[in-house]
């Protein structure tokens, strides 16, 4: 990348696929909002169902990110959908999602995942899921509030980490929007937040550039709390390192 260029990160698109209307892409609008706030360019990248076709955009971008959506296919970490959970995924998603991650852990580009994001980055490490936490995990909090930029709980960040630098704080106040959950994390990742409850709420790589995830929406927080923004600011700094 020039060291003029803007650098452009991917962001996988989501699928609507609301029954009597044409099945359509769409991207919640703050993730473009905080990328561009903090000097980068987006790609939005489609759902599409062939690897050459989704290189083709990959090679194009100098970072991604991982956004929200659904559950990851509990197949993908070696179980099956249990009866008692509520479990929604969509293969295409998963496509997309996993061939990003793994990408961009093998060539170094910075990769920020957030809330499934950060699943889709453990389950592409050989990492596994909780498929629903109120089903599985007793004594947990509560982990699925509305409204999105309501701050419910804070996480506390792991001395060392490169979560802890960018932004700065022991704890910070965090959103929550999620029923699954990290289980058992992958070897190459090292947990940088937890809950009160234990819940893992942050991992980034050992030994990549910045391969940073968390379970909570930074998008929603960007403008409002410093630390959100410093972690996106992070992700374009990155990138313009790129070359």
């Amino acid at each position: 990348m020039s060291a003029t260029r803007m650098p452009l990160v991917a962001v996988p698109l989501r699928v609507d696929g609301t029954p009597g209307r044409p099945s359509r892409l769409y991207q919640n609008r703050v993730y473009f909002d905080a990328i561009e706030d903090a000097g980068g360019a987006v790609l939005p990248v489609p759902l599409v169902s062939s690897e050459e076709r989704l290189r083709a955009l990959y090679d194009r971008c100098d970072a991604v990110l991982l956004p929200g959506g659904p559950d990851v296919e509990p197949q993908l970490y070696g179980e099956t959908v249990r009866e008692d959970c509520d479990v929604h995924t969509n293969p295409e998603q998963d496509f997309v999602d996993l061939a990003l991650a793994r990408w961009a852990l093998t060539d170094g580009k910075p990769l920020l995942a957030i809330c499934r994001g950060m699943q889709v980055l453990n389950v592409a490490l050989g990492g596994t899921l909780w498929q629903d936490l109120g089903r599985q995990l007793e004594g947990t909090l509560e982990h699925r509030h509305e409204p999105r930029q309501e701050v419910v709980h804070d996480i506390e960040t792991v001395v060392g980490s490169r979560l802890r630098d960018v932004v700065g704080a022991e704890r910070i106040p965090v959103n929550s929007l999620h029923h699954q959950g990290l289980r058992d994390v992958a070897p190459s990742l090292a947990v940088s937040a937890r809950t009160s409850d234990g819940l893992v709420e942050g991992v980034e790589h050992t030994e990549h550039p910045f391969a940073v995830g968390v379970q909570c929406h930074p998008e929603e927080l960007y403008g409002m709390h410093p630390w959100a923004s410093r972690l996106f600011g992070e992700l374009v700094a990155s990138a313009q390192t790129q070359s």
